[in-house]
């Protein structure tokens, strides 16, 4: 290779490597994604337009959710996989902050948790709808390589590109639709097939069932930690709702389903409180369901559910009651 070949391969070695940086060191700082933690901190980067926002909620990374958790005006976090998505509707609810994605497990709720932990400075309610552990996927399994993919994407510089020009414009972030996915029309022979599917996802094997609910504990042990080093008492409430309608096809599961729940009970109930710790409870509403009389037979129903996993708003609206109550005036 002659000296001037040379020169020209480093040349352009370097200047593609500038772009590169300069490519990652847009969408680090604009941070359309949430991955950084910078998102809304800057004025080129305060105001997303609607159709990044719901990139966001769709793209199942719950470090999206950081800004919306640090602005919040309420102090209710409701978390959660995509039944805690589509089946609470708090669009009404000021107080309480939807945070919830598709096929979410164990990791990104501990995920959340950290960050509305980390982010409040007045004490939090987090209301963490669990079921059984999830095998984990390999791109929420590592942050690191999250975060590099997410800095390199062409996609996020897009989504950068669009935010700083809707954010210099002057126009005011506007938020995506609060509303629940919509449900669509029943077929209950796609549902069931669908059902199916998702059900071998689940890892159900006595070990990781086990280590599932070793999980919850550490959970709530993190949370006392930091409840013991700022002086914040946050109130943690794990849930469980019932897995499927009574006439679901699936009654090995949701007796699995059941047995788990009890045994996280069990856990919780023989777990001690710390001095200076947050205030943890579990509530199993995966036997008898949340509501009164009438309300439970709700539940049983599959006209009030979305497919045989995925209960409806209305049915949502029960349960939320139940755990924190009627909507404050105003909120």
């Amino acid at each position: 290779m002659s000296p001037r070949l040379t020169r020209g391969w480093w040349t352009g070695l370097f200047a593609g490597l500038a772009a590169l940086g300069v490519w990652s060191l847009l969408n680090v700082l604009v941070d359309p994604t949430g991955e950084f933690g910078l998102s809304g901190r800057f004025a080129f980067n305060r105001a997303p337009p609607p159709a990044v926002i719901a990139a966001g909620e769709a793209g199942n990374n719950p470090a999206f959710f950081t800004r919306a958790i640090r602005e919040s005006r309420g102090d209710v976090f409701l978390i959660g996989p995509s039944r805690t998505w589509r089946g609470f509707d708090t669009c009404g609810r000021s107080d309480v902050l939807r945070v919830a994605g598709s096929a979410w497990g164990l990791r990104e709720l501990e995920r959340v948790e950290a960050t509305v932990l980390e982010n409040r400075e007045r004490p939090a309610t987090l209301l963490i709808e669990i079921g059984l552990p999830t095998t984990e996927r390999p791109a929420i399994t590592s942050p690191a390589r999250a975060a590099v993919s997410v800095a390199l994407s062409p996609r996020t510089t897009a989504f950068s590109l669009q935010t700083v020009s809707h954010s210099l414009n002057g126009a005011a972030a506007t938020p995506a639709s609060c509303a629940p996915l919509a449900s669509g029309e029943r077929n209950w022979i796609e549902a069931e097939r669908s059902a199916r599917y998702t059900l071998g996802l689940l890892d159900t094997s006595t070990p990781s069932l086990e280590q599932g609910r070793l999980n919850l504990l550490a959970m709530a042990d993190r949370a006392d930690r930091v409840c013991r080093r700022t002086g914040l008492r946050h109130r943690l409430v794990f849930f469980t709702l019932p897995s499927s309608p009574a006439s679901s096809p699936f009654s090995a599961y949701d007796s699995l389903f059941r047995a788990n729940a009890d045994r996280i009970a069990a856990d919780f109930a023989g777990r001690p409180t710390p001095a200076g710790g947050c205030a943890v409870s579990y509530v199993n509403f995966a036997t008898t369901p949340p509501g009164d009389v009438s309300q439970q037979a709700l539940w049983r129903d599959r006209e009030n559910w979305s497919d045989y996993a995925h209960f409806s708003p209305a049915l949502g609206a029960i349960a939320l009651q139940s755990l924190i109550g009627p909507s404050v005036s105003g909120a």
